[in-house]
């Protein structure tokens, strides 16, 4: 792990989620601004944070084990929310939402900015990072979620229209181009260097404030039971199994840490949408996602203080 205090660095981040939740309290901003500030992390800032990473370090060595032992934990958890759903008598629909909610974290919208605070540019780790999200979450996500949520849920099979959108987006084209400028490699005017230094530092604190200004404490109401043993899926088990994955494979540092702490992080926003979309139970979906964000702010913490005594 890098020097420093991470675990400062992380309540940092938390304190700024704790300030959209104090605003979306007082009732002075809400979902409508989270959406905005959604829309500008993903189509903007983010893709100039992956260009910006990708460009200076390109991917780290050890990032396709990295992707593969994050693999291993995703089909493991998705397994695992099924049948922890079904152990507790939920409803088919509900049991779908829990595969995708225990399952699919949310590495590009939290996990790569979380990295990048944690590492920098060090040993390609955000590189790592941002690799793993493009495929264990964005391609991973739109073929076998999508075919979890809809043989669960009835709601219809995978669309390629929707696959052909996720290969033009923003986010997935930057990683094209900041491979190429790593490769070739490219020079960039001053000005433009500095204004996506810029945009991509803002990413993690505005990724967070959106995250707080989302958070609708009111759906985990009725159902602490299910949504607690998921988030033990997602939170504890996952990254579990990302280790034990790393480890069988040997690898070193920073690719192994990179691919527990993805498997770490606190559910995919998206998959709360697909679930939605495809027949499962969208609500609960919704409140999973509440309680893995608030969960992370206890397991991150210990998660790290793990990989430090633990891998070698």
């Amino acid at each position: 792990m890098p020097s420093g205090d991470l675990i400062s660095q992380l309540l940092a981040l938390f304190a700024v989620l704790g300030v959209g939740v104090l605003l979306r309290s007082l009732g002075r901003a809400g979902q409508a601004d989270a959406a905005v500030l959604h829309r500008l992390v993903i189509d903007v800032t983010t893709p100039a944070l992956i260009v910006t990473v990708l460009r200076r370090s390109g991917i780290g060595h050890g990032a396709w084990g990295a992707v593969a032992a994050s693999t291993v934990a995703l089909f493991a958890c998705a397994l695992a929310g099924v049948a922890v759903a079904r152990a507790l008598g939920l409803p088919r629909a509900a049991q779908g939402a829990a595969g995708l909610v225990g399952s699919f974290s949310n590495t590009g919208f939290l996990g790569v900015p979380v990295v990048l605070a944690l590492y920098g540019d060090a040993g390609g780790a955000a590189g790592t990072a941002i690799l793993v999200d493009s495929i264990v979450t964005t391609l991973f996500l739109w073929t076998f979620g999508v075919a979890l949520a809809a043989r669960m849920g009835g709601g219809g099979g995978v669309d390629g229209r929707g696959l052909l959108a996720v290969l033009l987006h923003p986010n997935v084209l930057s990683i094209a181009v900041g491979l190429a400028l790593h490769a070739l490699p490219i020079p960039l005017p001053g000005w433009l260097e500095h204004a996506l230094d810029a945009l991509g530092s803002a990413t993690p604190t505005l990724v967070f404030l959106a995250l707080g200004l989302s958070l609708d404490l009111a759906s985990l109401r009725g159902r602490v039971r299910p949504l607690a043993a998921v988030a033990a899926v997602k939170l504890l088990l996952s990254p579990a199994i990302a280790l034990g994955a790393a480890v069988a494979l040997g690898l070193k540092r920073p690719s192994s840490e990179v691919a527990v702490l993805q498997s770490a992080m606190p559910t995919s926003m998206v998959s709360v949408i697909i679930a939605a979309r495809y027949g499962c139970d969208g609500q609960f979906a919704a409140a999973t996602a509440v309680v893995t964000t608030l969960g992370a702010l206890a397991s991150l913490p210990l998660v790290i203080e793990l990989l430090r005594r633990l891998l070698p």
